[in-house]
């Protein structure tokens, strides 16, 4: 019978727990909302932390989803074991103080035995040690027999890990792990002394978490008033069991990515191991670098960017040495989207940017290739010669080459292969050390102590029972509120503020819009009958707004009735401003091509920033064209309609999702026309009229693919005309030329200025036959080279380089430094003719000379420059290029 595809376990999972009562939930970003405590989202658990803590606002105590996860502690195994993965799929199912063990057990058992059709003598389970009650559950209930249901420490059998003894404290609980037999026929492990499963022979299939303990100060675990569930099971290893392959990359979920592999590389994938590693490496990595675009985290130098980054280079590394030396991962973000498109339909809509990002980090990463060859060659310049004979361990080669190798994704194996040319072997303990302190960090940085469940002032305000904050912002400026808290400046709670004092105001109702999707937050003042807050910014946390500003006067108190006015003018400006970023985008997809994602904006009163994905920069035509296109719909003065519908209606209508963005079941729709059509929540003028004008002022680069537009509309792009009309008529006024003569005067004063400069260089050009003619008479002779070293002032660099170049050809074999003091410098030229570069070159030459007078150079082997400033050090400059030059005379003459 053929098995199960990945997509069918997934459906069926999420179908069977919906019939239990579950409600399904959509999986949560790859970039966790509101905690910054995490990189990336690796659990299924991490999206409903408040509500393990009871502190939670969803109005269902059972939830299911498929979740998108990325974990990296174990990059390095990734390819090489049979199923490590960073990108992968958690299925979970959850209680929120709900049903406990004997539900959760029979029902996991149930999904595998009878749901997906494991047999029953195929699984085996771990409890926690003391955990009596799981054991009776699965012996007793379920029917297991003792010799398959093991009990481990609280290393394996606890979450978070070693919780018990070692902290953190809070929410934990002992957890028990179902396990897929390959060998069912053998004889089982002897529980005395064992401490785990052999993974040669068991796969971990599922893990229920029974979180029913608050960890105290000393280990003392105290029961909770609310038992939660997790549940985890992981989608990539039982399509492997169900499928019986050997690894989780020989199933329906990779097999397209190897298959892809093997046409671009004509390489055969199962024929060599190596090739094996690095084909199952690219299918892992190019899936999760597609997700975590997708999910707005985009390829940096820093944070979860950089994660992303180094992910991408490793696949693209990988492609080398397969061969494929062009281009390739971009193109196969199609592939993601052919398998996994169906349940995530955001890595199909957000392809094309998805593509243009990854083939832009793709063609900067062959520069930064050739810049870890650089650097490799830098530290093997400064290593001592090798010994005669046998390889020595060189070191601080480990450290090196590890750097290297996570800096730039720079093999290992490349830097092992030219130190042993070299005479030199790699030390592999320093390279060991240092990925494992970086392995540390990884894994704290990704690790659940001390930060699964921080609480947030939504957190202590829900505790409170402040109720969520109703916005009427879209429909007022100005509304009657009650004051329900007040926070002050460390964000704890105050029963009053007083005049001068900083504070946190959260009303049930408001009309200031919170900042989000790329708009800022409103501005305006809050007056009661007692006092007045002058608000200068407005957040939101998981349905509350926080007014954050300053007590101007008298005294504001919890309860009190308080009058909220927004700034009107701001708003209205923003509200341009942010109908204007919709007709940018569409205009610059028109214009650039579909490929043409947002990538990230800012929508201020004064000014719009859009940031969008595109390979290279615009033309000033295309740039034209695009500011004409969307002045042309404000012209049309288009209605700009806003409704709320259902997630699939709005997609079906064509609305576009932003990439990043996590949208509900039911989203905020915004049309201009049939021009634009974007989900939004936030503020917009009611027609496109209503904009004035656009003008863009900025187009500039800020990553590799990543594109960045600054503009203007309304008043401030009036004012700003009106700024550069004045300028122009300061400027016709000082050419005295009419304002349309001014271009035309200006290129004619560029001529007249360029031909006086000719006529001074003329005039103050140094006689270079003169020059030459001093530099023969200062020629020494090194064995057959001959050698010189010039001093004269106000030569120019141009100037240098003929004299020198003239003597490289007509004096050979020679070597020559000209150094020459000018005003406020002293420039340095070196000439070598070729057949002495293999024991001098000018480039070293310059540097050395330039570096006694305080400066540097560089250059060619046969000619370099260099300047520095210390006019002081002009004779040591001049015995340091004597002294160059004599020694490299004599060795070429010996």
């Amino acid at each position: 019978m053929k098995p199960l595809t990945a997509a069918e376990i997934r459906e069926r999972y999420l179908r069977f727990f919906e019939e239990r009562g579950h409600r399904r939930m959509p999986s949560d970003s790859l970039v966790p909302a509101n905690d910054p405590t995490l990189l990336f989202t690796g659990a299924g658990m991490n999206q409903f932390k408040d509500m393990f803590l009871g502190k939670g606002s969803l109005p269902w105590r059972r939830v299911t989803t498929a979740q998108k996860c990325l974990r990296v502690p174990d990059l390095e195994q990734v390819g090489q074991t049979p199923r490590h993965h960073t990108f992968f799929e958690m299925l979970g199912n959850f209680s929120f103080g709900d049903y406990f063990k004997k539900e959760c057990i029979a029902w996991e058992w149930e999904f595998f035995a009878k749901v997906l059709g494991i047999p029953a003598e195929r699984m085996v389970v771990t409890v926690y040690a003391d955990d009596d009650e799981a054991f009776e559950i699965w012996r007793k209930h379920i029917g297991l027999p003792a010799e398959r249901i093991f009990r481990f420490g609280e290393k394996e059998n606890f979450w978070p890990s070693e919780a018990p003894s070692k902290g953190p404290n809070g929410p934990c609980g002992p957890c028990s792990e179902i396990y897929f037999d390959a060998r069912p026929g053998e004889s089982y492990p002897a529980q005395a002394g064992l401490s785990e499963l052999p993974d040669d022979r068991f796969t971990e299939i599922g893990n229920c978490v029974f979180t029913q303990y608050d960890r105290r100060d000393g280990g003392a675990l105290e029961p909770l008033p609310q038992k939660n569930i997790d549940v985890g099971l992981g989608l990539e290893r039982i399509t492997a069991v169900l499928a019986g392959a050997r690894n989780n990359f020989e199933t329906d979920l990779f097999r397209p990515y190897l298959d892809d592999l093997q046409r671009r590389s004509g390489r055969r994938y199962g024929a060599d191991g190596t090739t094996d590693v690095r084909m199952r490496r690219i299918s892992d990595h190019v899936r999760a670098v597609t997700f975590c675009i997708a999910d707005g985290a985009l390829p940096s130098n820093e944070g979860r960017g950089y994660v992303v980054r180094k992910i991408l280079r490793r696949a693209v590394r990988d492609g080398y040495d397969l061969g494929i030396q062009k281009p390739f991962l971009h193109e196969m973000v199609d592939v993601v989207g052919a398998v996994m498109g169906d349940a995530y339909p955001e890595v199909r809509e957000h392809a094309g940017q998805c593509r243009a990002l990854i083939r832009s980090e793709e063609e900067g990463f062959a520069q930064v290739y050739r810049q870890g060859m650089a650097r490799l060659e830098e530290f093997l310049a400064r290593a001592p010669a090798p010994s005669r004979g046998a390889q020595r361990l060189l070191d601080g080669s480990g450290e090196f080459a590890f750097q290297l190798h996570d800096t730039y994704g720079f093999p290992i194996d490349i830097s092992r292969q030219i130190l042993a040319e070299r005479g030199f072997v790699l030390d592999d303990e320093g390279f060991t050390r240092a990925m494992e302190e970086q392995r540390a960090r990884a894994r704290a940085a990704m690790g659940t102590a001390d930060a699964v469940f921080v609480a947030t002032v939504a957190t202590m305000l829900h505790e409170r029972k402040v109720p969520r904050t109703r916005f009427v912002g879209y429909e007022a400026l100005r509304s009657e509120a009650r004051i329900e808290a007040l926070l002050d400046a460390k964000n704890q709670p105050i029963d009053e503020a007083r005049a001068g004092q900083d504070v946190v105001l959260v009303t049930d109702l408001t009309p200031f819009y919170a900042q989000g999707g790329g708009q800022v937050g409103d501005r305006g003042r809050a007056d009661s009958s007692t006092g007045r807050l002058a608000v200068t910014t407005t957040t939101a946390m998981e349905g509350y707004h926080l007014h954050r500003g300053k007590v101007e006067s008298g005294v504001l108190r919890r309860g009190q009735a308080i009058e909220l006015v927004v700034e009107e003018a701001a708003r209205r400006a923003t509200e341009r401003n942010h109908t204007a970023t919709h007709l940018l985008h569409a205009a610059l997809k028109n214009v650039l091509g579909g490929h043409v994602s947002q990538a990230g904006s800012e929508v201020a009163p004064d000014r719009l920033r859009f940031d969008y994905t595109h390979g290279e920069k615009p033309t000033p035509e295309q740039l034209q064209a695009i500011e004409e296109e969307v002045n042309r719909e404000i012209l049309k003065a288009t209605p700009v309609t806003a409704r709320v519908c259902a997630q699939e209606e709005a997609r079906a209508a064509g609305f576009v999702a932003l990439f990043g963005e996590k949208y509900g079941d039911q989203v905020r729709t915004l049309a201009v026309g049939n021009y634009s059509k974007e989900l939004c929540g936030g503020t917009h003028v009611a027609n496109s009229g209503q904009i004035g004008t656009l003008r863009i002022v900025s187009e500039t680069a800020i990553s590799a693919g990543t594109r960045r537009l600054e503009a203007v509309t309304g008043t401030v792009a009036l004012q700003m005309a009106r700024e550069e009309r004045q300028l122009l008529a300061e400027v016709a006024r000082t050419l005295k030329s009419p304002n349309a003569e001014v271009l035309r005067r200006v290129e004619q004063l560029q001529g007249e200025i360029r031909d006086l400069r000719k006529q001074l260089d003329k005039a103050t050009a140094a006689d270079l036959d003169q020059v030459f003619a001093q530099l023969e008479r200062g020629l020494e002779v090194q064995g057959r080279v001959r050698t010189v070293v010039l001093e004269r002032a106000g030569l120019k660099m141009t100037e240098i380089q003929e004299v020198l170049q003239r003597a490289a050809r007509s004096l050979a074999p020679f070597a020559g430094v000209v150094i020459a003091p000018g005003s406020g410098e002293v420039l340095v030229g070196a000439a070598l003719s070729p057949d002495l570069a293999k024991v001098l070159k000018a480039g070293d030459v310059a540097k050395t000379v330039a570096q006694v007078l305080g400066g540097g150079g560089g250059g060619r082997p046969e000619f370099a420059q260099g300047k520095g400033s210390d006019l002081g050090k002009v004779p040591e400059a001049v015995a340091t290029a004597r002294s160059l030059l004599r020694a490299a005379g004599g060795s070429a003459g010996a």
